[in-house]
């Protein structure tokens, strides 16, 4: 999961848990006759939802912004700044995460050397199996990409997955581009792709544009690639 998808479900537990809060005080309000409080909780609650929905929009925009330079320079920079914090706060396997957001975007933009070079910044044996797992996920990425190593990359994610049999967009991407995609991973990668900005949302499109072109749908193929371009237009797979 991406930093900013987690920053939105972050933003949608708090909501969730303040609306809860909120429907609790105003059934506690009614109950003591005390209807003023119905309108004044509705404007409080219809203020917070906008809110949430402008922090969203604006991490997505961010987002998208950082995709559309020329280099991951800032990407990287972004997630090694959001390491620090992490450690501050004592977050466990901050190290990892932040390393595989950076080695996955270096990958997107086909620095390679790079890639390999964040994921070893992070110390691996203290990870949990979930982090472990998608260091594989990118060394099957860098295997598809780099090598067009079909068979080391489906290796990789077999590996992943055995160590944590959660799917993740990551694995969905690389299994559906060396022909191992079944149902369910398509229609998780076609959400995913849907979503408009970030590594994954290029990467689902990308090798949704493979499957499809696999199977005579040239057409859905050039959508799916002008989805990928227009979320990552820096996409190394695009090259």
């Amino acid at each position: 999961m991406s930093g900013g998808n987690r920053q939105t479900i972050a933003l949608a537990i708090l909501g969730g848990v303040f609306a809860v809060i909120l429907v609790a005080g105003l059934a506690g309000s009614v109950a003591r006759g005390k209807y003023i409080a119905i309108p004044i909780a509705f404007l409080v609650l219809a203020f917070t939802v906008t809110a949430i929905w402008v922090s969203i929009w604006f991490n997505q925009r961010r987002i998208q912004n950082l995709f559309r330079q020329s280099t991951p320079d800032k990407l990287i920079e972004h997630y090694h700044a959001s390491l620090l914090r992490a450690q501050a706060r004592k977050i466990p396997n901050a190290d990892a995460a932040s390393a595989d957001l950076a080695a996955l975007a270096a990958s997107v933009y086909g620095q390679y050397d790079r890639a390999r070079g964040e994921l070893e910044r992070a110390n691996w044996g203290q990870a949990s199996a979930v982090y472990r797992a998608r260091r594989l996920d990118v060394l099957a990425l860098i295997a598809l990409l780099e090598d067009r190593d079909d068979t080391a990359a489906a290796r990789l994610a077999h590996e992943a997955r055995d160590m944590e049999s959660t799917p993740t967009p990551l694995r969905d991407a690389v299994l559906i581009a060396v022909g191992e995609g079944d149902e369910a991973s398509l229609k998780r990668a076609q959400r995913v792709a849907g979503r408009g900005a970030g590594a994954l949302a290029a990467l689902s499109a990308w090798t949704l544009s493979l499957y499809c072109r696999r199977n005579g749908q040239d057409s859905e193929a050039q959508r799916y690639q002008k989805i990928a371009k227009a979320a990552a237009p820096h996409l190394a797979a695009l090259a």
